[in-house]
C-alpha cells in the first residue's frame, strides 16, 4: 500500500480541482451544481459523464468508470497510480517522498523514459545529417520533395543499418538494457540475451505530444523492406490509440476543421503546403479515444482516405466514431493520386485546397458508397439498397438532420420522401423496443449480480452483497463510521461476506488507522480501478438518501447476521443438531 500520508495526497487534490483536470480532455457543461459531458472513456451520443465538485469525484452512468482526479489521471493517460500522483504532484508544486508505493521494486520512471526518447531523436537526427551516413536518407526525403526546414521542423532522422550502434550510444549516456527495452527502443536478443536495436536502416519520425515530449518512434524503410513502416509499441509514456502524429503542431491551427491522413509523409507534406491542421493515427485505424481528443481541437474532421477497399471501411469506421462524439465530417477523395503527398506534389496546394472545399459530408459519401455496391436495376437490389439507406438514417439522432437527409435520398433513389419516412420510422421505433429490452436485461443482470467482474461474489451471496454495498457506499462518503462500534462491536473485514467487500473495507480501515482520514485517491494504490469505480458509484447512490447513524447500525446488524447465516449452510450436520438443542434449551 501508499506510504504517501493522506493529508499530503489531499493537498495535492486540493491544488488540482477535478472540473479543471478533467476539462483539459473533455468539453464540461454546468448542469446545476455538477458537470456533464461525453464520457472519455466510451463512446456515447448523450453524455453520462458527471463530474461532482462537491466531492472531487466523477462517475460515468453509462460505463460504470469513476473515482477521484487521481484515478481519473490513471484512466485518461494510462499511468499507475504512483506515476498519476506524481504528474499531479508536479502540476500543483508539491513534493513527493522519494520512497513511494513500489515496495522497493525498481521501476523504469516516466521522467527517465522521456530523456531516453528526447536523447534517441538528438542521434537519429545526428545521423541524418551526417555527410557519409545519413546521405542515402536526406536524398531519399529531398526527393520526397521534403525541404531541409520541414526535415528539421518535424525532427526528422535515420537509423542506420546496423544491430547495435544506436544501443552503444545510448548506453554510453548511462541509459540501461532495462530502459531501452521498456521504450521499444532495443529487444533482448534470444539467442544470445544481448541487445539489439529495433529501428536498423529506416528514416525515423519522431512522435511529440501536446507537450512538446518526444514519446515515440515512426521508421520507414527506403526501399521495398517490410514493414513499410515499424512504429514503437505501447510503453508507459505512449498509447498508440490515444495520440496522434502532428497534433503538437496542428492544435494551434485547427480551430475550425482538422485533416485526418492516413501516413505521415501525408502529414508533413499538408503541412510544407500550408496546412497546418494535419493530423495522422499512428499505424492502427482510428480510435474512439483519438475521435475524443480531436473534439478538444475542433469542430470538423475532414477523412484523407485511399479509395481502395480499405480505405473505405476506414471513412466508414471513421464516419461512425466521429459522428459518435459529435464531430462535423467530411470525405475527402482525391482524383489523379492517391493520396494527399502525392496529389500536392503533382497539383499543388491551390489544387488540395479547392479539392477540399469539394468534400462531401457525410450523408453524402455514405448514400454514394451504398448506391455505388449494389449494380443491377431490379425491385429486389433496389430494395436492399434503399434498406440500407433508411437503415442509416434512422440512426441519425437529430430530427431536423434526418429529415434533409430523407429528403437527399428521396431524390437520389426515386422514392418518394414519405415511404422513406415511413420505414425509417418503423426502424426507429423496433430499435427503441430493443434498446429497452437490452437496458432492462442490464438492470435485471446487474441486481442480480450476473456478470459481476467487480463483485464475483454477488451472484451466490446477493442478499449480503446489497448489505455490504450500502455499508461500503456510506464509509466512502463518512469515513468518521470506520472509527464507530456498531452495535457494540467495531466494524471488521471479518463481517463481510465477499471478496470484494472484505478487500474494499480493509483498504479503507488500514487508511483511516494509518492516517485519522480517508481519502479515495490513496485507496487507488491497492484497489483496482474498477474496484474504484465501484466504490464511487456506490458513494454516489447515497448521495440523496438517509446517511444516519441507524441506518448505518440496521444494515451493519443485517451484515453480520447474512454472514451468520451463511457459516451456518457451511455446519456439518452434527454442528447443526448440536446449534438447534442448545437453541431449544434458551426456549424452555
Amino acid at each position: 500500500m501508499a506510504k504517501i500520508p493522506v493529508s499530503l495526497i489531499e493537498e495535492i487534490k486540493e491544488r488540482s480541482p477535478i472540473d479543471e483536470v478533467v476539462s483539459r480532455y473533455v468539453q464540461l457543461k454546468r448542469a446545476g451544481s455538477n458537470l456533464t459531458a461525453r464520457c472519455p472513456f466510451h463512446s456515447e451520443r448523450t453524455p453520462s459523464f458527471v463530474v461532482f465538485p462537491s466531492t472531487q469525484s466523477f462517475y460515468c452512468f453509462g460505463c460504470g468508470a469513476g473515482g477521484d482526479v487521481i484515478t481519473f489521471l490513471m484512466r485518461i493517460e494510462n499511468l499507475e497510480y504512483m506515476d498519476a500522483l506524481r504528474t499531479l504532484a508536479e502540476r500543483a508544486g508539491v513534493t513527493l517522498p522519494e520512497s513511494d508505493a513500489a515496495g522497493g521494486v525498481e521501476t523504469v520512471s516516466r521522467r527517465r523514459l522521456y530523456d531516453m526518447n528526447r536523447d534517441a531523436a538528438r542521434y537519429y537526427r545526428d545521423q541524418l545529417f551526417d555527410e557519409k551516413i545519413g546521405a542515402d536518407a536526406r536524398r531519399y526525403l529531398t526527393d520526397r520533395g521534403l525541404s531541409p526546414a520541414v526535415i528539421k521542423r518535424f525532427g526528422l532522422g535515420f537509423a542506420p543499418d546496423d544491430f547495435g550502434a544506436m544501443s552503444r550510444h545510448m548506453k554510453g549516456l548511462g541509459y540501461t538494457d532495462a530502459e531501452l527495452t521498456a521504450g521499444f527502443l532495443c529487444k533482448i536478443s534470444e539467442k544470445n540475451g544481448r541487445p539489439y536495436d529495433m529501428f536498423r536502416g529506416r528514416v525515423m519520425f519522431p512522435i511529440i505530444d501536446t507537450s512538446g515530449r518526444v514519446i515515440a518512434f515512426g521508421g520507414r524503410v527506403m526501399g521495398d523492406g517490410k514493414p513499410k513502416y515499424l512504429n514503437s509499441s505501447d510503453t508507459p509514456v505512449f498509447k498508440k490509440s490515444r495520440n496522434l502524429f502532428a497534433l503538437n503542431y496542428a492544435k494551434n491551427n485547427c480551430a475550425d476543421e482538422m485533416i485526418l491522413c492516413e501516413g505521415y509523409m501525408d502529414v508533413i507534406a499538408l503541412h510544407a503546403a500550408g496546412f497546418g491542421n494535419a493530423v495522422a493515427t499512428l499505424g492502427t485505424a482510428l480510435t474512439p479515444e483519438q475521435a475524443r481528443i480531436m473534439t478538444k481541437y475542433t469542430k470538423r474532421v475532414i477523412l484523407t482516405y485511399d479509395s481502395d477497399e480499405a480505405g473505405q471501411r476506414a471513412d466508414a469506421r471513421g464516419i461512425g466514431l466521429l459522428s459518435e462524439v459529435g464531430l462535423d465530417v467530411r470525405i475527402l477523395k482525391l482524383q489523379g493520386a492517391k493520396d494527399p503527398d502525392e496529389f500536392i506534389r503533382k497539383y499543388g496546394a491551390d489544387a488540395f485546397r479547392d479539392a477540399l472545399a469539394g468534400s462531401d459530408g457525410k450523408f453524402t459519401h455514405t448514400l454514394k458508397s451504398i448506391m455505388d455496391k449494389y449494380t443491377g436495376g431490379d425491385p429486389d437490389t433496389k430494395l436492399k439498397m434503399t434498406r440500407e439507406v433508411n437503415e442509416y438514417i434512422a440512426g441519425i439522432d437529430s430530427a431536423v438532420e434526418r429529415e434533409i437527409y430523407i429528403n437527399q435520398a428521396s431524390a437520389a433513389l426515386g422514392i418518394s420522401a414519405d415511404s422513406i419516412k415511413s420505414d425509417v420510422s418503423f426502424i426507429i421505433n423496433k430499435n427503441r423496443r430493443r434498446g429497452r429490452k437490452e437496458e432492462q436485461g442490464k438492470l435485471l443482470r446487474e441486481a442480480s449480480g450476473i456478470g459481476d467482474r467487480v463483485n464475483r461474489d454477488k451472484l451466490t451471496k446477493l442478499h449480503a452483497a446489497s448489505c455490504e454495498e450500502t455499508v461500503l457506499g456510506m464509509l466512502a462518503s463518512f469515513p468518521e463510521y470506520l472509527a464507530r462500534s456498531s452495535n457494540g462491536e467495531p466494524l471488521t473485514k471479518d463481517d463481510f461476506s465477499t471478496e470484494f467487500g472484505r478487500r474494499a473495507f480493509s483498504a479503507m480501515a488500514e487508511i483511516y488507522a494509518e492516517n485519522g482520514s480517508f481519502d479515495i485517491g490513496a485507496a487507488a494504490g491497492v484497489l483496482t480501478p474498477d474496484e474504484i469505480s465501484r466504490i464511487t458509484k456506490l458513494a454516489v447512490g447515497r448521495s440523496r438518501l438517509d446517511n444516519g447513524e441507524d441506518v448505518f447500525d440496521a444494515n451493519v446488524a443485517a451484515l453480520r447476521a447474512e454472514k451468520s447465516r451463511q457459516l451456518a449452510k457451511g455446519e456439518d450436520a452434527f454442528d447443526a443438531i448440536r446449534r438447534l438443542r442448545e437453541k431449544n434449551k434458551g426456549n424452555t
